[in-house]
């Protein structure tokens, strides 16, 4: 999503492809309701694949707390490292417009949508991972180990 957050940050020359800057602006938003939704469903599949290991988690004696703790931790994790790549992305996507569409476009690296786009990235990521973690813990322990698979 930061890659996404960061293309905003491309100015485009005035000229007869004025209306470029809209259409890019409005794919955008589109492209970043898209990922927001892909990040909720990879999360939901990334914790339904670990249901067995967190009832066995939870049979041991873990608090539910403690399940939350560990699901949040590494979808902030997560989070971190994307936005880290998105901003390492920006310069690759920078270098690629200035060597093959430099007549097109000029990007500006906005340094002030980076913390922006660092918190939407958290804030979705740990969003994206509240229900699915929520759905684990709700689980029934005894009901969950003992389905064979």
């Amino acid at each position: 999503m930061t890659v996404i957050l960061t293309l905003v940050g491309i100015r485009y020359r005035e000229g007869p492809l004025r209306f470029l800057g809209v259409i890019m602006s409005l794919s955008l938003c589109v492209v970043l309701a898209v990922s927001f939704t892909f990040v909720v469903l990879a999360r939901y599949a990334a914790t339904l694949e670990r249901t067995r290991d967190i009832a066995i988690l939870r049979f041991l004696g873990a608090p539910s707390t403690f399940v939350f703790n560990i699901l949040f931790q590494e979808a902030l994790l997560l989070a971190i490292s994307g936005t880290a790549m998105g901003i390492a992305a920006t310069y690759g996507t920078g270098w690629l417009m200035m060597h093959f569409a430099s007549d097109l476009a000029i990007q500006e690296t906005v340094y002030g949508w980076w913390p922006i786009a660092g918190a939407i990235s958290v804030v979705g990521g740990l969003l994206g991972s509240f229900v699915p973690a929520w759905k684990a813990v709700r689980h029934d322990v005894i009901q969950t180990l003992s389905n064979e698979e």
